[in-house]
């Protein structure tokens, strides 16, 4: 088995690869099949039975996955040749869920994060490309070739690490870099923000959760450049998987506040 030195936010991608383990073995219907991360849990060192009794995180980890695997495919149905820039990528298995033959992904992380990945997933396809850099890193679009092809950005279980300032920064770095770019974002409310000690699967007071938004709104006005298009709860389409918070989730309030949300935004030039 291999052992594991990563801490704080970088020790976190630890609980969506064990969500869509869980998700794959688990008996009933599957959101998301997952054989990689499987095979992943077993050879890795690490604690995953104290995830045990996470059982919100591991329904939201498999609603967004199958939400996202759904959406990615629909846009690269459409756009085959597209380039896919997988920001705070951690063990994340995407592209082999969706690969179309013609994709050139790029996956991003901190440097040490990119070097587990690599040793547990390298870069087997000449289409798969690394990047080891923070996403706040001004050089990053530099290691990016997109040739007036597509872009799609992904970015899961991240956003709600950064502050709002960092966020502004980083949505100019995209707008400057990306002009035309779709982006499916996850993002948390500020009802959960201030709920964050109640989380069950992050200790949020050695890694805190910092940004979040309410409305969409919010979002725009971070960067002129950003357009939603569209937004999905995790609670819409999967109440079943939910219990009594999926009842809750036909009040509208509910179900716009208490869970965290997938937006599908657009990089338009500033105006």
């Amino acid at each position: 088995m291999m052992d594991i030195s990563l801490t704080n936010v970088a020790e976190t991608l630890f609980i969506p690869l064990w969500a869509r383990a869980y998700e794959t073995i688990k008996s009933g219907e599957h959101l998301v099949e997952d054989p990689k991360a499987v095979t992943l849990v077993h050879c890795l060192h690490y604690d995953f039975d104290k995830f045990a009794a996470a059982k919100k995180s591991q329904v939201g980890v498999a609603v967004r996955s199958a939400i996202l695997d759904r959406e990615v495919k629909a846009f690269v149905k459409e756009h085959a040749n597209a380039v896919c820039i997988n920001l705070a990528c951690g063990l994340d298995t995407r592209f082999y869920r969706i690969d179309t033959g013609f994709l050139d992904w790029y996956n991003l992380d901190l440097p040490e994060v990119m070097e587990l990945r690599y040793q547990l997933l390298p870069d087997d396809s000449s289409r798969l490309h690394s990047i080891g850099k923070s996403l706040l890193d001004p050089s990053w679009p530099d290691d990016v070739i997109t040739e007036g092809r597509p872009v799609l950005i992904l970015m899961e279980g991240a956003s709600m690490y950064f502050s709002e300032e960092e966020m502004k920064v980083f949505f100019a770095l995209l707008a400057n870099r990306f002009t035309g770019a779709h982006m499916f974002l996850e993002v948390m409310t500020k009802t959960l923000i201030r709920l964050q000690h109640r989380h069950d699967s992050v200790d949020t007071k050695k890694t805190p959760f910092r940004w979040g938004i309410n409305g969409i709104d919010e979002l725009e006005t971070l960067n002129g450049a950003i357009c939603v298009e569209r937004r999905w709860t995790l609670y819409e389409g999967y109440r079943d998987r939910w219990g009594w918070m999926g009842i809750f989730s036909c009040i509208p309030w509910w179900n716009h506040h208490m869970n965290d949300q997938i937006i599908h935004l657009r990089l338009r030039e500033e105006r």
